[in-house]
């Protein structure tokens, strides 16, 4: 297995998101992504003549899509083919899981509301019954009075000049104005006998509608409306801090979705520690992440007012669902690679290095190949599944027997840093730390130690590490840490077995980097008094004689006159 870690330089030789945003929207025209997109479009005509149905099913196929496109950005493989992905037939929850988050934001919402509610004073009320019952007219009584005037044209007044000189031209015409012969009344009356029959069940049903309608408006304004009723009415305004709490909710849904891209893990989605873990290890980045998946959501609302109303269905809901699905996969692609970005800060494994370290091509997003060792595509196999906890036990079996090896200690610390625990992922970055240091990686062994700083104020250096971290810290050239690493080591642990060897590299502290000859020799000269047979007293005569030359290259000082 080799101890060659994944990882070899820092975040920030990455290319940042924001510089990418173009290749972002031009990712869904992508030959494989084209195809998912124009397919499940093409597809969505026949919801059409299924009266919308189905589209839910459309929109779960694409989730899944959208969900394994993210996941694989976030192991920086960008460009993924068409047989990279499969969505027909899997057992992918996480769309549910993701309409479950965004159902109980809602649902929040609708309880923080509810208290919220400033109701318009200005908005008119509906009280009376004549008025509510005066707002529909009873077809039957209308149609009713209509058959009784043709039938009766004895009692309706003859057309004048004047009426057809003052009618309005653009109103209709009455019936009698068209050339059409008015019904004759018959002789014996049976047509005023229907007129009247037929006014009479019209009164009779009016009356029955009528009665029900002043029942139900009267037994409306008696009784107080429900609090679902008030958020859902539209004179209704909110208070001022309704809105930043609606900003404050809505913060930790993108990471809700990130994490369900990558650990498949509702109860972390739904926990607003994870938000907090996402804000700690991207800082800013994920606040535009926020804003962009915010005006997102709301640009998608807002295109259904933008298609006018006349256009055929067959036109409008595949245009629609084209462009839906484009701003959704735009914005998942962009989330999959910032969690790329900064899988060091979330420890998240990748299957590609940084983009220094790829192939030299004009193309960025060419992924290199997997780990070809058989122990880590095991490993990624489970984590791919959504399976942390079983790959965590294997590697910690495995790591019994390879305590000191490189690659599986960067691995299980990034494992644990996606479980979230805290007390176990400082426990291994001390040991990662450690190995680090001995594998000659000292800048990241640095690195490390200043993780574990920001993680526990009260982490110190333990003294059986004193020596392995200050030597990490002298490689590194970071001269004034190793100096306050081992100040005051002898009189802290007086009996301690590295005190030859720490005395050894404050000689050279003096000596290389401080330039301070006089105060070098003097301590490798207590080395070779105290510790003869220590193991850095052969490098500790060579050392003196190296700083003995020195001195005697150096010019005599002037002498001190007095005046």
């Amino acid at each position: 297995m080799s101890t060659e870690p994944q990882i070899k330089i820092y975040q920030d030789d990455i290319t940042p998101f924001l510089q990418r945003l173009p290749a972002f929207l031009l990712f869904p025209f992508k030959p494989a992504p084209l195809i998912m997109i124009a397919g499940l479009s093409a597809l969505s005509v026949v919801t059409v003549f299924a009266f919308g149905m189905f589209r839910g099913l459309l929109m779960l196929f694409f989730l899944r899509y959208a969900y394994a496109v993210m996941e694989m950005a976030s192991m920086g493989q960008l460009n993924p083919k068409w047989d990279d992905i499969t969505v027909w037939g899997n057992k992918d929850k996480r769309p549910y899981k993701q309409n479950l988050v965004f159902l109980l934001y809602f649902l929040l919402m609708v309880v923080v509301g509810t208290y919220a509610m400033k109701p318009d004073a200005n908005a008119p009320a509906i009280s009376s019954k004549t008025s509510a019952a005066s707002v529909q007219m009873p077809a039957a009584a209308s149609l009713a009075a209509i058959a009784g005037n043709e039938a009766s044209p004895a009692r309706r007044p003859a057309p004048t000049d004047e009426d057809d000189d003052s009618a309005d031209p653009d109103e209709p015409k009455a019936l009698s104005q068209y050339d059409m012969a008015a019904p004759k009344a018959s002789s014996d009356g049976s047509d005023e006998a229907a007129r009247r029959i037929a006014m009479r069940e019209a009164e009779l049903t009016y009356g029955k509608q009528a009665g029900a309608q002043d029942n139900s408006v009267e037994e409306s304004s008696n009784q107080p409306r429900s609090r679902m009723d008030k958020f859902m009415a539209p004179d209704v305004h909110f208070a001022k801090w309704f809105y930043v709490l609606a900003i404050l909710f809505a913060l930790p849904i993108p990471a809700a979705v990130m994490v369900l891209a990558i650990e498949d893990n509702a109860w972390r989605a739904l926990n607003p520690a994870t938000a907090l873990f996402f804000i700690r290890g991207m800082g800013a980045s994920y606040f535009v992440v926020w804003a962009i998946f915010g005006a997102v959501l709301l640009s998608i609302e807002g295109l259904r007012h933008l298609i006018p109303a006349t256009w055929s269905p067959f036109v409008s809901v595949p245009l629609m669902t084209f462009l839906n699905f484009y701003l959704i996969l735009a914005t998942y692609s962009m989330m999959g690679y910032v969690l790329y970005q900064y899988h060091q800060q979330l420890g998240l494994p990748v299957a590609v290095d940084f983009d220094t370290h790829r192939e030299q091509s004009k193309a960025q997003d060419n992924p290199a190949p997997a780990s070809s060792d058989p122990f880590i595509q095991r490993i990624d196999a489970l984590l791919m599944r959504g399976e942390l906890d079983a790959a965590l036990r294997i590697l910690e079996d495995e790591m019994r027997y390879e305590r000191g090896n490189l690659t599986l200690n960067e691995k299980l610390y990034q494992l644990l840093l996606r479980k979230g625990d805290e007390k176990r992922i400082c426990e291994q970055a001390r040991r990662y730390m450690l190995v680090l240091g001995k594998a000659g990686y000292h800048e990241k062994a640095m690195h490390m130690l200043s993780e574990l700083k920001n993680r526990d104020q009260a982490f110190e250096v333990q003294p059986d590490d004193i020596l392995q971290v200050a030597s990490s810290a002298f490689a590194s050239n970071d001269f004034k840490g190793a100096m306050n690493l081992i100040q005051g080591f002898d009189k802290k642990n007086p009996k301690h077995a590295d005190i030859p060897a720490v005395y050894m590299l404050a000689a050279r502290l003096s000596g290389d980097h401080f330039r301070k000859y006089a105060q070098a020799i003097s301590i490798v000269k207590v080395i070779l008094q105290r510790y003869p047979d220590a193991d850095v007293a052969a490098e500790a005569s060579a050392y003196l004689e190296k700083m003995q030359k020195l001195m005697a290259a150096l010019p005599p000082a002037a002498p001190v006159t007095s005046s």
